[in-house]
Parts: structure tokens; sequence; C-alpha cells
């Protein structure tokens, strides 16, 4: 028989049972109360189980009314995002169950108002069943490093020639890397993050208050890994990694431009690495770019010659309720156009109206 159920996150318990941080850290309870305290949006997961196991579906739900076209709406309407790195996650081999979730989570985005669905899909752990294929598109190529390689094997045959003239010139520079043991260290990676934030005139939704790190090094030591590059006594340089049985994730970092000729960075990177085999993970997954082959590509493909494709889903749920949304957006936009790779399409915001 066929159980299906939609958790919170005050469900820790269940939610746990089901999706555990040591499964999917971006899928955890504990990541998802963290984003929902921070933006707002309720988190959810939802659970088709049988007794051969499981589908679970981690997702935030973003209101719709509250967009400021959206106006003569006749219900309360919400669309959904999910953590990065997830989508439906299997934890079953049963075809029957995972080709029934897609026809079962339509009936439950019809009974909660759901227009429109989102989801970053894991490399290797989505599976096509649950999607409706046609949605499934590629949205990057990103930059992995197989950890399970020996320690010479990383050296001589992943890193490229630059890099490792990068990382001797760290060592001639007696950089020293840590991880981050006290809320000291953490103001550090903020302070540092913050600033490169500012130099790259990042968009609002970058930053992020102190107290956002601070309940990730609090609420996880177990599966989060501040590391930062220290010379001549300042830090100079810090990457915030989180990580789950198989895999370590490369979530936000930056460094001092100010010492870019040193490459502490590249330091960092590589003491993880290092970490990581030594802790028995998988991959080390870099991400890409912000543009195919721009310099952040480059710099990550430093470490590595792998690459994997990082595949979204675009869904619409209500597809009456999605044209009229779409309309309101022009209307209020007059003379704008929706982006055509963008979804949903009427949270595309114009140029003239984009954040700084």
């Amino acid at each position: 028989m066929i159980h299906e159920k939609l958790l919170s996150v005050a469900d820790v318990a269940r939610w746990q049972a089901t999706l555990p941080a040591t499964a999917s850290i971006f899928g955890s309870v504990e990541y998802a109360r963290i984003y929902q305290e921070h933006t707002g949006h309720a988190a959810r997961l939802f659970v088709l189980s049988s007794d051969t196991g499981a589908v679970a579906f981690p997702f935030f739900l973003r209101p719709v009314n509250s967009l400021p076209f959206a106006v003569n709406l006749d219900r309360e309407w919400v669309d959904i995002l999910s953590p990065e790195y997830t989508g439906p996650i299997a934890r079953t081999t049963d075809q029957a169950l995972m080709q029934s979730f897609r026809e079962q989570f339509d009936v439950v985005c019809r009974q909660h108002n759901i227009i429109a669905e989102f989801a970053h899909l894991h490399p290797w752990n989505w599976q096509a069943e649950c999607l409706y294929s046609e949605d499934v598109s590629l949205d990057r190529e990103i930059v992995y490093v197989d950890v399970t390689l020996s320690e010479g094997q990383l050296w001589n045959e992943s890193l490229t020639y630059a890099c490792r003239k990068n990382l001797n010139r760290t060592r001639q520079e007696n950089v020293r890397v840590f991880v981050a043991t006290s809320l000291d260290h953490v103001r550090e990676f903020y302070r540092i993050y913050t600033h490169t934030m500012d130099r790259n005139n990042a968009l609002k939704r970058y930053y992020f208050p102190f107290d956002y790190f601070q309940a990730f090094f609090e609420q996880m030591p177990d599966h989060v890994h501040f590391v930062l590059a220290e010379y001549r006594d300042q830090i100079v340089a810090a990457t915030l990694y989180l990580h789950d049985d198989v895999d370590v994730y490369s979530y936000l970092g930056g460094a001092d431009q100010a010492f870019q000729q040193i490459r502490p960075t590249n330091a960092v990177v590589y003491d993880t690495i290092n970490w990581a085999r030594q802790h028995g993970k998988r991959r080390l997954i870099l991400g890409g770019g912000y543009h195919p082959d721009d310099g952040i590509f480059r710099f990550k493909s430093s470490f590595s010659p792998l690459r994997a494709r990082f595949q979204v889903y675009k869904h619409v749920h209500q597809a009456e309720e999605y044209a009229q949304i779409c309309s309101a957006w022009l209307a209020y936009y007059h003379g704008c156009e929706l982006a055509p790779n963008y979804f949903p399409a009427y949270r595309s915001i114009p140029p003239a109206d984009t954040e700084s």
C-alpha cells in the first residue's frame, strides 16, 4: 500500500527518519529550518512511501500574492522552490512507486494552490521516473573532484600544473589553513564573505546576516566545515562547505583581493580535498561559474578535469493561473518582455528594476 505525508520542520523526527542529513544535507530538516528562518518561506517535505521505500521531495513555499502585480487573484497562491542538489530523492528501487510520484504530487499541488515548481536536481541522485522528462533542462556544467583518489593521484592527475604551482606558492608564503572552531572564526568568515559580495556588486539575495552563518555553525556542527586561510596573522580567505555521507559541497565563500597573489583560496580548496578524502567522502562538488568558461569556472577547473550536468526542473501545475499572472506582469512592467529562460517567468525582474 502507498502512503503519503507532507511534513513541516516541526516534524523533526519523521523528517529525519525519511531523509536524514547524512543522506542529503540540502534536503535535511536542519537545513530547511535555517533557510525557512532566513527567508520566511515555509519548508515542506512531501513523502510517498510503501513497504519498499520512499520518494522524498523537500521544497519551500513562496507566496505569489505578495508580488506587486499579482492583484485580483481568487485565492492565496504559491510556487515552490527546491533546495540545491535535491529534487525528488528516491530512497527506493521500486519503479512503480517512483512512477506514481508525479501523479500523487500533482494532486498535492492542486490541493495546496501550488502554481509552479522549480527544482534543482542532484546530478547523481535524481530519478527520471519521478519527473516529466520534457520539463528537465540543463542549467550548467559543474566541476567536481573525485576524492576517492590517492593523495598522489589527486596531486599529479587531478590538479593542473598552474594549480600545483599556486599551491606551492601558498606553502612558501606560510599560508595556514584551519577549520573554524569558534564564533569568532565564523565572524571572520562573515567579514571576508561580505566584503567579497561588496567588491563583486552582488545582488541583495547573495547577502546573508551573520546569524544565518551562526545557525549553521551551532545547529549543524556535524555537517558544516568553515575553512579559513590565515596569512601574517590575518584571515585572507574563507569558504563554507556543507557535507553529507557522500558529497562535500562548496557553498559560500570569498577572499581578500589584496592578498590574491599568494593564492589563499587554492590552499582552502586543496585542504578541503584532503579532508574529504580522509573522511571517506566520494566527491567535492565545486560548482560552476556565473557564465560558461568564466574566471570562476576556470579556477574551479584547475582542481579537476571532471564535469557533471547540473539540471533543473520547471513544471507548471496550474496553467490558467500561471498565464494570468504572467499577463499581469506584462501589464505592470509595460513595454518589457518576460525573460525567456527564467522560471517562473513572472518572477523575472526587468533590467531597469534589477536590485543592486
